[in-house]
């Protein structure tokens, strides 16, 4: 790789990030294609974001990801929102423009109803179980009723933030992430999406109990991509579901987001299935 003044910038952010599969994933992007190029990863700490998108400007990026936990607070620091980020109130992606302008967009529920649809998967009608209430569950939450999800009923451990990113969806509603309820929901469920961090490389938390599952024949649709199978995948596995991991809508997110940064039009199902085969083998190295 050439590295010169010329070279385009791109960077991932969050806390923790060593985790992350995106520079990966972006710079073999890049040298697939022959790009001038290069995407980096920062740890950067709750309260530090507005220092970095000042950096960021000032070095001449020409974007960069966010994940865990800044995708709310740049909606705060960034100079122009894009209408779908800001219905999911999330940020993910940032654009620099060449005049130094920053510009939030959200390609995580594009990236996700894209790895659905590969899986075949039909969210229209369908009863959906969401995990945990951060940024991607609000964000997923609004999503899926754009595709004409039957219900989405979001469950938390704090009721209140469940039901702030269900206030005033009709098709939308919030329970208490207690054993009885995560039971009652997933039986009737077609879809449960875990939101949450746990089961992550390095968060060092997880499901103390699995057993919501047992009578659940629903679609398991872990966010989480490292490790490839997180116990919550893993017990559902065990017990005849069909799961799917977050690298599908890593990769799809990813590549949407690339495409603002370079100004560029990839053939993203093509990218898809290169980058899919070499993502799992370095996870499972």
């Amino acid at each position: 790789m050439k590295i010169s003044v010329n070279t385009k910038k791109m960077a991932v952010i969050g806390d923790p990030i060593g985790h992350s599969m995106s520079p990966f994933m972006h710079n073999t992007v890049i040298e697939a294609n022959g790009f001038d190029a290069v995407y980096f990863p920062f740890h950067v700490k709750e309260g530090e974001v507005e220092d970095f998108c000042k950096a960021a400007k000032t070095l001449g990026f020409s974007g960069f990801n966010a994940t865990m936990p800044h995708k709310q607070v740049l909606l705060d620091l960034v100079d122009e929102i894009d209408p779908e980020a800001k219905e999911y109130a999330s940020i993910n992606t940032v654009k620099i423009t060449e005049e130094g302008k920053l510009i939030g967009y959200n390609t995580d529920v594009r990236g996700l109803l894209m790895a659905f649809e590969d899986r075949g998967v039909k969210l229209s009608g369908a009863k959906i179980m969401i995990i945990g209430a951060g940024g991607v569950a609000g964000a997923l939450v609004k999503g899926c009723g754009q595709v004409g999800a039957g219900s989405v009923t979001v469950l938390n451990r704090t009721f209140e933030k469940a039901a702030a990113i269900c206030d005033g969806l009709s098709y939308a509603s919030a329970m208490e992430q207690t054993p009885e309820n995560m039971r009652k929901i997933a039986e009737g469920a077609d879809v449960i999406v875990n939101c949450t961090s746990l089961g992550m490389h390095g968060v060092g938390s997880d499901f103390a109990d699995l057993s919501f599952l047992d009578s659940s024949q629903a679609l398991l649709c872990d966010l989480i991509y490292n490790p490839w199978e997180t116990k919550f995948l893993a017990y559902g596995r065990e017990r005849g579901l069909a799961t799917m991991n977050g690298m599908a809508m890593l990769i799809y997110q990813g590549l949407l987001a690339f495409e603002k940064f370079m100004d560029v039009k990839l053939d993203c199902r093509a990218e898809y299935e290169r980058l899919l085969p070499l993502c799992e083998a370095k996870l499972k190295g």
